[in-house]
């Protein structure tokens, strides 16, 4: 029976892996179990954690961080190793790829099991050889391992695939049990970082196909910008396409469930992705979806084609554009699709999410 656990990942900065970290631990401190979370640095914007919580700082000083790579790397192994030996927890979560080898090597001969958590799309994180021969070693020393779709399962060697499980994100309790617009205005939403991967500029593209015949619409997009140069492009596409008024950066926000909530259309545009949770947020909320059908398998797995939503080709702003379309001139099914993809609220419950870490957790204990 867990009795204490310990998660690990870089920071609680805005991103979806730090985001399922900071939901887990306040389901489990529901349920009794302590929680270490154990970071190498914090971000500016973070994700709160439940007072309960412990944090730990394994990081690096400002002066280490100016030592050789190779030195560093020691050092971050040792602090984390040195938090597992003083916390002795029942289990050790790790999460996205660097903080992954980082446990597993840390607590090698400490007698605690690490679960690793791959937190994005494989065929991305993963695709040097360097980064396949150090995965297929590590976590197969890893007592287990968490994947968000069978597709990111499937990448890894089949020893690694046999001992793992694939669990859903949690959703964060705000977007539970609110209901579903019973009007909806005329703005078609998208939520996430810009970043290349996320691919604004293909829905400001499908948004373009759409506009002469649908003035009245607006596109607005709810996100902060990352370390590329995304956000200067669709900036600088709104303005050689004179789209100012019709297309809107709205920018952070920590109150997505209002915002978005009675919008026409949510379309996620994504080349690549994990498990999306702005998607899963979008659903939650009953709103007609558009997803890219983009690897890993992510939104293939929340989606049922034309039941609870829509798929399209990544990068093909026209079906991208056909899709929106459907739903704006058939609001009746945008509806019906809009009330099943609210379902996940079911699956996707926080409770059950953390339960489902929890036992397979005990499972490996065995």
């Amino acid at each position: 029976m867990l009795k204490k656990v310990m998660f690990h990942i870089n920071s609680l900065g805005k991103g979806g892996a730090e985001r399922v970290v900071a939901n887990l631990s306040k389901e489990f401190v529901k349920k009794n179990i302590a929680v270490v979370v154990a970071t190498e640095w914090e971000a500016k914007d973070e994700y709160p954690l439940e007072e309960k919580v412990s944090r730990l700082g394994v990081g690096l000083s400002e002066e280490e961080e100016a030592l050789p790579g190779a030195t560093k790397r020691k050092l971050r192994k040792k602090r984390l190793r040195e938090a597992i030996l003083r916390e002795k927890p029942d289990v050790v979560y790790s999460f996205c790829r660097n903080a992954n080898y980082r446990a597993v090597m840390a607590a090698s001969g400490t007698k605690v099991p690490v679960i690793i958590s791959v937190r994005s799309d494989p065929n991305v994180d993963y695709a040097s050889a360097k980064h396949k021969i150090i995965s297929a070693y590590l976590y197969g020393k890893a007592a287990g391992a968490v994947f968000q779709t069978p597709d990111a399962r499937d990448f890894f060697p089949g020893f690694v695939a046999k001992k793992s499980t694939v669990i859903i994100n949690p959703l964060h309790e705000k977007y539970l049990g609110r209901g579903i617009a019973k009007e909806r205005r005329k703005a078609i939403v998208s939520v996430g970082r810009f970043h290349e991967a996320k691919d604004q500029l293909v829905l400001i593209k499908a948004f373009e196909l759409l506009m002469a015949d649908y003035p009245e619409y607006r596109l607005e997009f709810y996100g902060d910008a990352s370390e590329d140069n995304t956000i200067a492009m669709v900036k600088e596409y709104i303005a050689s396409h004179r789209l100012k008024d019709r297309v809107i950066l709205k920018g952070g926000s920590d109150s997505l469930e209002k915002d978005i909530f009675d919008a026409a259309v949510f379309v996620l545009s994504s080349k690549y992705e994990g498990m999306p949770n702005a998607l899963m947020e979008a659903m939650a909320l009953g709103l007609p979806v558009v997803s890219t059908d983009c690897p890993c398998g992510g939104p293939a797995s929340l989606i049922r084609d034309g039941e609870n939503g829509l798929l399209v080709k990544v990068g093909d702003a026209e079906e991208m554009a056909a899709a929106i379309k459907k739903y704006v001139d058939h609001p009746e099914k945008a509806e019906e699709l809009g009330r099943e993809a609210a379902l996940i609220q079911t699956k996707a419950a926080p409770d059950a999410v953390a339960q489902s870490w929890i036992s397979y957790a005990e499972k490996i204990m065995k």
